[in-house]
């Protein structure tokens, strides 16, 4: 997932069940009719648009009919979601997300269905708005994502490539986005979830700065300034995790292809392919051992925002997201999580990740750290959902994150 694409991040103000991280039937899952409800209490606003961050809503609001002797059971929700943003990539801020969650069938054990929109600020003059929903439909047989959002993003540009970043020069890039998502799936065997997927990006990129001459920069403007991308592919889910907010044991294996052109849509020829697998250890009663590996490939027609990047939450923290870019990726963390007393908990985590142009030149790279430790706060207890505050090094790097729900 690149920059550009926090826009469709924002979709994750819509609940948890938006991007991956979704509970599926029959997988330790609670048999009584009061929990499938969802408690709206908190929300995830991931600005980096991982597939698999876990999250929810705040300020719970439930619709129902009074019959006088009786109240009907509750089918909808609203939730309204006011969240501080912290994010060393576009600045601080604050977001505003309302849903609502409602089962589309009969059965009582049918998994509500979300409806969204959302929007953020922040202080270095980025902002995104976004609307969306997630369907689920035939007891959860059929998932379909549909969003659509736009947004500016005012980040740093480090260039291309190890070395690019290493060297922690800069210049300030100003892009406007407009992006459009369907994607449907359907489960096809136990936990596994299959379907094509469709979106179309337009982005206007250009320099951040009225002191900086275009002609004489320390990093040069990078060409693809101006460019309206598009890709049909497909995404591949298996997901055994026991909760979409705070997993315990299970774990969640994400495949996503997209093959860019202009017979869909697109003004370039390319392709991309990413793979990433969470996995999850209970041992004891309140400690969790969690697992994040993942990989990138992008061929090499791709622009510089959709290249792989490093730094997303989920893939390795301590650094602003795209200092490090190129064809390739891979990465690894590990986070040890531990309740504490009352609503409290505590983690740290550690991992390492590297980019290249090629599979054979990670040979020649070396790998970047991260690690760094964190506070929980428990917002709802029958779901277990966190206020995540997080502080993490890199080499010659450091970042502060605020969100709620799991990195990964």
């Amino acid at each position: 997932m690149t920059l550009h694409r926090c826009l469709l991040g924002l979709l994750l103000l819509a609940g948890p069940y938006l991007y991956g991280g979704q509970s599926t039937p029959g997988v330790n899952q609670t048999p009584s009719n009061e929990n499938k409800q969802p408690v709206l209490f908190g929300t995830n606003m991931d600005m980096e648009g991982s597939p698999a961050t876990k999250g929810a809503q705040l300020g719970l609001g439930a619709h129902q009919e009074d019959t006088g002797a009786k109240k009907k059971k509750k089918r909808g929700e609203f939730a309204i979601a006011p969240i501080p943003l912290v994010n060393p990539t576009i600045g601080n801020g604050g977001g505003l997300g309302v849903v609502y969650a409602v089962p589309l069938g009969n059965g009582s054990e049918e998994t509500p269905s979300i409806l969204g929109v959302g929007g953020f600020v922040t202080e270095r003059g980025s902002w995104g708005v976004a609307l969306g929903a997630k369907l689920h439909l035939d007891e959860d047989r059929y998932r379909i994502t549909i969003g659509a959002g736009g947004g500016r993003f005012n980040y740093n540009f480090f260039g291309i490539g190890s070395a690019a970043g290493s060297n922690g020069v800069s210049i300030p890039l100003s892009q406007l986005s407009k992006a459009l998502l369907i994607e449907p799936k359907v489960r096809f065997f136990d936990v596994w979830y299959v379907g094509p997927r469709y979106h179309v990006i337009s982005n206007k990129v250009s320099l951040n700065s009225s002191h900086l001459d275009p002609a004489d920069l320390p990093v040069p403007l990078p060409s693809d300034l101006n460019l309206r991308t598009a890709a049909f592919g497909g995404r591949l889910q298996r997901d055994s995790s026991d909760s979409p907010f705070y997993p315990r044991t299970g774990s969640i294996l994400d495949v996503l292809g997209d093959l860019y052109g202009p017979a869909v849509g697109g003004k370039r020829t390319y392709q991309n392919l990413t793979i990433s697998y969470d996995k999850y250890f209970h041992p004891g009663a309140k400690n969790v051992f969690a697992i994040h590996g993942s990989t990138c490939l992008v061929t090499n027609e791709a622009p510089f925002y959709d290249l792989c990047i490093l730094g997303l939450s989920s893939d390795l923290r301590g650094y602003q997201i795209g200092q490090f870019r190129d064809n390739r990726m891979l990465v690894g963390q590990a986070e040890y999580r531990r309740e504490l007393f009352w609503r409290l908990g505590a983690v740290a985590f550690a991992g390492a990740g590297a980019v290249a142009h090629t599979w054979g030149g990670f040979g020649d790279t070396d790998a970047e750290p991260g690690g760094g430790a964190g506070l929980r706060f428990v917002l709802a207890k029958r779901n277990h959902i966190n206020l995540r505050a997080d502080y993490a090094w890199g080499n010659n790097s450091k970042a502060a994150y605020i969100s709620l729900g799991e990195a990964f």
